[in-house]
């Protein structure tokens, strides 16, 4: 009879345990998944929070956490995690009553894009692991990933020719009076232009920057168009970086940048086309822009854009510098009609280092920008 008594009240127990965990473990209980930036770049650094929460009297000895992000989003610890498509990770934590439990997990930024955290899945057992229960949530965190910059002394050939020689030729006079900033001295900056005592206690040289007088715009275009039937993604995401790399030491120097791609935004999904601008803030709007581009959505035309573009006319037409593999007949055509014109622009053109890709046949300033190959 005791025996009998005991097993009624063992079964009555389970089928209690069970009935307040089906009805309440979800209840007041939150998952909140965030990166540590808003902003990151290439090649960074950055933290994925996850801070699990539960305030009630109700223990959680088996919860997991699974969630879903880029596989372009790098955890250094891949014990619980699957690569595919995407990375799927699953956590375990150990929820006591009315607990709250944070980790960071270092996240390395492998290239550059808009992610967010696709999915999260809350997922435990009551105490005898007699049932799983399932709860869905989502995140908001959003985070993107800027383009990295190439050197400066890696690009300072194509610098100095690109654009060195065509902003002096258009009137880029420094303004003696107007004093903007201090940065590293370069092969093409003048002795008077030296700020000694910066050097003296620096102990490399640094010059003067001071705000233009006449300036011209620089106009940046970045075509994302291929150079035939093969997509060559990582010359397309290189052209991405010589991109921002320019506007970056261009605004440095004082020069005012503007920017052009017919590559199309991930949210808005439109093209993408800043207006010209100097500051620091300026530089982060577009590299951010590039950390948006979506390379799986359509382009635009570009030889239409550009036609469009050069339609329009202004009372100072900007220097153009065009980043683009594609050397099509009709893109061609219209880059040298421009040149012919009066324009001032300059082709850059990245290509693997085995020489195979082909350049514009132009009578302009073309410059081949080597990546590495995959067998090289």
């Amino acid at each position: 009879m005791v025996f009998v008594i005991l097993l009624i009240t063992f079964a009555l127990l389970i089928w209690l345990q069970r009935l307040l965990y089906s009805r309440y473990w979800s209840s007041k209980l939150t998952a909140e998944l965030s990166f540590s930036a808003r902003v990151g770049q290439e090649g960074e650094q950055l933290f994925l929070n996850e801070q699990i929460s539960s305030s009630k009297p109700l223990p959680l000895p088996w919860l997991t956490v699974k969630f879903q992000v880029s596989r372009y989003l790098l955890f250094p610890d891949n014990a619980n995690a699957t690569v595919s498509d995407d990375y799927y990770r699953e956590d375990l934590f150990s929820l006591g009553m009315y607990q709250r439990i944070t980790r960071k997990l270092p996240v390395q930024l492998k290239r550059r894009g808009y992610f967010t955290i696709k999915s999260i899945d809350l997922i435990s057992n009551d105490l005898l692991l007699t049932q799983k229960m399932v709860k869905h949530v989502s995140s908001s965190s959003i985070l993107t990933v800027c383009p990295r910059l190439i050197p400066r002394e890696d690009l300072l050939i194509p610098y100095q020719h690109l654009v060195g020689e065509i902003i002096a030729r258009n009137s880029l006079n420094p303004d003696p009076f107007e004093f903007r900033s201090i940065r590293e001295y370069q092969s093409y900056d003048t002795m008077r232009s030296i700020n000694w005592m910066a050097t003296a206690r620096t102990g490399n040289l640094k010059v003067n920057v001071h705000e233009v007088t006449a300036a011209r715009d620089v106009l940046i275009l970045l075509n994302v168009e291929p150079d035939g039937a093969f997509y060559e993604e990582r010359l397309i995401e290189e052209a991405i970086r010589i991109a921002g790399s320019l506007t970056q030491y261009l605004i440095e120097d004082g020069v005012s940048c503007s920017f052009l791609t017919n590559a199309r935004d991930i949210v808005s999904r439109e093209i993408c086309s800043i207006s010209q601008g100097r500051s620091q803030q300026h530089v982060q709007t577009v590299l951010e822009q590039l950390g948006r581009l979506d390379l799986d959505q359509k382009p635009a035309v570009f030889s239409g854009l550009l036609a469009q573009r050069l339609e329009t006319k202004h009372d100072a037409d900007p220097v153009m510098v065009m980043i683009s593999l594609n050397c099509s007949t009709t893109l061609t055509n219209i880059w040298e009609d421009y040149l012919a014109d009066g324009g001032l622009g300059s082709w850059i053109v990245p290509r693997y280092n085995d020489g195979r890709s082909r350049l514009p046949d132009i009578s302009g300033a073309v410059y081949a920008w080597e990546v590495r190959n995959h067998g090289g």
